[in-house]
């Protein structure tokens, strides 16, 4: 009711002072009539006072000449009026809601790209893929498929080991983990050196392409220590130095460990929202507020900025959606349905990306306390992934 009267006070809204022995009679004949009418103020004796949307006060002259009560306008406000009143710059304004009107399509189209992340891949190599694939300067939001843009970029560059696209207004920024990739002198085949472990874990798999392997399967390695050493051994002939190649992959263990409290405050949310419009200048924050203190709000924004003579105006749309909170108890099973999940995203999103080659080979839930009021839980991932790194023998 509130945003509906906010509306009709942006449109146009009239007040109006009537005059006569029958204003009781007109306020009824207006309600009878579907005429809406509020703020009713009694003046003195005869004289009333009330507030009416534009589009209704026509509406209320008959009324006025049955009653014989004389209608005088006292004030008008709202955008109708101001528009009325330049209207003879109509040119200015139809420029200025064109200008609006392509701000607002402008913000469904991807004006800049930034790659981060790549150190060997060339970027003009990344654009050009992603161009490719169907991201590029100038795209139009709607219909974009990042999944399938990602999935089309791994099988044009191999060297992507993993890529995550963000969409933020009209910037994207395309993230790149590139494989590990051995040092120059590695490629050399007259450069001596070995394969040294960058991580502690239990050896899953060595497989030598040149060298000597010190370790084999189910070994425990420490960071820093020699795993394919650069030298051939034979019986009959002096070792021989190589340049160490090979590959190699250890289990190593990580964790997601949380505590959960059986009681939570969960939001549920009203079918129906509110809506305001508002700029910011400067980064001082305006809008309309027709909201009821009395209930709770989560706010959406959609907001196109501008220039003007350096200073930054945003404008921006507002949805309000109500909600109501209410007290939910979780049982055992629920939480740690809760906890696998977002455990699940944890490794997928923060974990899997910085390793080489992963394969999760299990996965295990452990409470490891519990009482009245919390729980907390623990997975435990075991991860097969590729390690070690060339080191050039001085």
């Amino acid at each position: 009711m509130e945003l509906e009267e906010g509306i009709k006070r942006i449109k146009g809204v009239v007040e109006v002072e009537i005059q006569g022995f029958f204003t009781e009679r007109f306020i009824n004949l207006c309600r009878i009539n579907n005429i809406k009418i509020w703020n009713i103020k009694n003046v003195v004796n005869g004289i009333v006072r009330f507030s009416i949307a534009i589009k209704d006060f026509k509406k209320i002259k008959p009324i006025s000449k049955k009653t014989k009560c004389k209608v005088k306008i006292i004030s008008k406000k709202g955008v109708y009026f101001k528009l009325f009143k330049y209207r003879k710059r109509s040119l200015a304004f139809i420029l200025i809601l064109l200008f609006l009107i392509l701000s607002t399509l402008s913000t469904t189209f991807i004006w800049n790209i930034e790659v981060v992340g790549n150190m060997y891949i060339p970027t003009e190599n990344i654009y050009s893929a992603l161009k490719d694939s169907g991201l590029y300067v100038g795209r139009n939001k709607i219909g974009l498929k990042t999944k399938k843009v990602i999935n089309e970029m791994r099988v044009e560059l191999t060297d992507i080991a993993w890529m995550g696209i963000e969409i933020d207004g009209t910037h994207a920024k395309v993230k790149v983990v590139e494989k590990t990739k051995l040092p120059e002198s590695a490629v050399n085949e007259n450069t001596i050196g070995d394969i040294v472990s960058d991580k502690s874990g239990v050896i899953e798999k060595i497989v030598v392409e040149n060298g000597t392997a010190i370790l084999e399967a189910g070994d425990y390695v420490e960071e820093g220590r020699i795993l394919i050493e650069g030298k051939i051994y034979s019986k009959f002939l002096e070792p021989k130095d190589v340049s160490a190649k090979g590959i190699v992959t250890v289990k190593r263990q990580y964790e997601y460990k949380k505590e959960y409290p059986y009681t939570v405050m969960e939001k549920e949310y009203n079918k129906k929202a509110k809506y305001s419009i508002g700029f910011t200048l400067n980064d001082k924050e305006n809008y309309i507020n027709y909201l009821d203190k009395s209930l709770k709000y989560d706010i959406i924004k959609n907001s196109k900025e501008i220039s003007i003579f350096n200073n930054k105006l945003s404008l921006t749309l507002y949805r309000f959606n109500i909600y109501n909170e209410k007290s939910i108890t979780r049982s055992d099973e629920e939480i740690e349905e809760l906890a696998k999940n977002e455990a699940q995203e944890y490794i997928e999103k923060t974990v899997l990306p910085d390793l080489r080659s992963p394969k999760i080979t299990n996965k295990e839930l452990i409470i490891d306390s519990k009482d009245e009021d919390k729980i907390c839980v623990r997975m435990v991932y075991d991860i097969v992934e590729e390690i070690g790194y060339f080191k050039e023998r001085v």
